[in-house]
């Protein structure tokens, strides 16, 4: 596998740069932040719409797999799948605490090119999705943003769920189903 971010290039395999971390290798631990920092920001922040608590949970994710990465075993679980089981926990963790869940708190990235027009429709769009998404269980909302916000296949899904991939499939049809019928409800399409 071979992975351009920043400005290196990572091209060992994951399951063995968890070995190699698992065994103390600092320099392996680094390359697995590289290659998974995004993909763990992006799920938090989907949940929480607030940076400055994604950013700090994403942290506490790679300080848990850091103190944890002895009891990573391979068994069938990618490191993809034992990050977001921790990501997953850690957001569990953090509701607990709040006892409430932030939905209003949205940060937008505008490019100078966008028009106000066009930057208020994209906000709008993404709130109408954001409170679809919402309007799921728990299981199809996490399934949602795995597979459209993370570009995991149904695969790599299952795997981090737990679950046969067919099963991935039928929560993802529901899941959709759900936000086209709340969609049609709100007279959005």
């Amino acid at each position: 596998m071979k992975i351009s971010f920043f400005k290196e290039e990572i091209t060992e395999d994951p399951k063995n740069l968890m070995m190699m971390a698992k065994i103390g290798d600092k320099t392996a631990f680094d390359n697995l932040y590289r290659l998974y920092f995004t993909p763990v920001f992006r799920y938090i922040y989907f949940r929480l719409k607030n940076k400055t608590v994604t950013e700090d949970l994403t942290q506490d994710v790679f300080i848990k797999v850091y103190k944890s990465i002895g009891r990573f075993q391979e068994k069938n679980k990618t490191p993809l799948a034992y990050f977001f089981t921790v990501a997953r926990n850690t957001l569990i963790d953090y509701w607990r605490k709040k006892k409430e869940i932030l939905t209003n708190n949205q940060d937008i990235l505008q490019t100078p090119r966008q028009t106000l027009e066009e930057s208020l429709k994209e906000k709008e769009d993404q709130k109408i999705i954001y409170q679809a998404i919402q309007f799921l269980k728990e299981e199809q909302q996490t399934v949602i943003i795995l597979k459209f916000i993370n570009d995991l296949t149904n695969k790599e899904i299952a795997g981090i769920l737990g679950k046969k991939e067919e099963t991935v499939r039928q929560i993802q049809c529901r899941a959709l189903k759900t936000i086209r019928q709340y969609l049609k409800n709100k007279k959005l399409i």
